[in-house]
């Protein structure tokens, strides 16, 4: 389980870059929130099985304290995007949400209405708890579906069904969020391209600003790696893909990146940040960072501990 008593160790590594450093990108802030209600056999990201009551407190005020050992980095710089991760934020109470962000505020100039998004799971949401992410400053939602089809989420072993994904949706709407993802993957056991296609349909269906498109790929230090499902033929999924590409693009979702789908002005700021060689702050067990500096014309890339 993740140390929930003080900030994360850091470990770095600073270089020259090949170019001069006239100007510095933007900066954005990654929060990583670990823990998850279960493990899902092809994730390879730094999350554990909730196994009793989630220290919230004691977690955020790690986080807050990890923040304040980087704040010397990008003295003076304005924050744009705010993106928690995980794991599953979601599990979080809106309260705990709520006091990361107002340490955040106080401790971070941050631009005026930033994009702030967080990660949820359908089967770990509900309305009410949408609504008071929202009040507590999050304007974005991930939402974690996957796919529509109930044989796949049960071979991924996903904790949640066909209807609770589409209830996420219905209920981010009903919360007024008119900016949030929908997560799908294809590639899925046992998925053929008219399967993959209906996954597709159903979240444009939804209304969601953005959708996130990629393949099941199967990592390392995976329980699908370790025993591999039997995944549907090379040929198979690029048919999925590029008849994908095909229907989301008729449907109004522009790719601006690998596996990333939006309609006009909804890109991920964070994202983008990220595919642009921006700079990013990012605090939690295991997250990453990268940070520019003029003064030195150096860059430096961070990493915390994952334990």
């Amino acid at each position: 389980m993740p140390d929930a008593t003080a900030g994360c160790s850091t470990l770095s590594i600073t270089m020259q870059p090949p170019f001069s450093l006239t100007s510095l990108p933007p900066l954005t802030l990654y929060v990583h929130l670990p823990w998850c209600v279960r493990k899902c056999p092809y994730c390879d990201f730094n999350s554990h099985v909730v196994r009793e009551a989630i220290p919230e407190q004691r977690y955020v005020e790690a986080l807050l304290s990890d923040l304040d050992q980087e704040l010397p980095r990008v003295s003076g710089r304005h924050v744009q995007a705010i993106f928690i991760g995980g794991g599953t934020p979601s599990l979080f109470s809106a309260e705990a949400i709520d006091r990361l962000l107002c340490g955040v505020h106080a401790r971070l100039m941050v631009r005026p209405n930033p994009e702030v998004t967080i990660e949820a799971n359908p089967g770990a949401v509900e309305q009410q708890k949408f609504r008071e992410f929202r009040a507590a400053g999050v304007n974005r939602l991930s939402i974690g579906a996957q796919s529509f089809d109930d044989g796949c989420l049960k071979r991924l072993e996903r904790i949640h069904g066909a209807r609770e994904a589409i209830f996420a949706a219905e209920a981010a709407h009903d919360a007024g969020f008119d900016n949030f993802n929908i997560d799908l993957m294809f590639g899925l056991p046992g998925q053929g391209v008219e399967a993959c296609l209906d996954d597709l349909r159903i979240a444009i269906g939804l209304d969601p600003a953005h959708i996130s498109f990629y393949q099941l790929t199967i990592e390392p230090n995976t329980v699908f790696y370790s025993r591999p499902p039997m995944l549907p033929k090379d040929d198979l999924i690029w048919d999925m893909q590029t008849q994908g590409q095909r229907l989301l693009a008729d449907r109004g979702y522009t790719q601006y990146e690998v596996s990333a789908y939006a309609r006009e002005g909804r890109c991920c700021e964070h994202n983008m940040n990220y595919w642009q060689f921006g700079d990013y702050l990012g605090i939690g067990a295991g997250a990453h960072g990268k940070v520019s500096c003029a003064a030195t014309q150096s860059i430096t890339r961070r990493w915390k501990q994952r334990q």
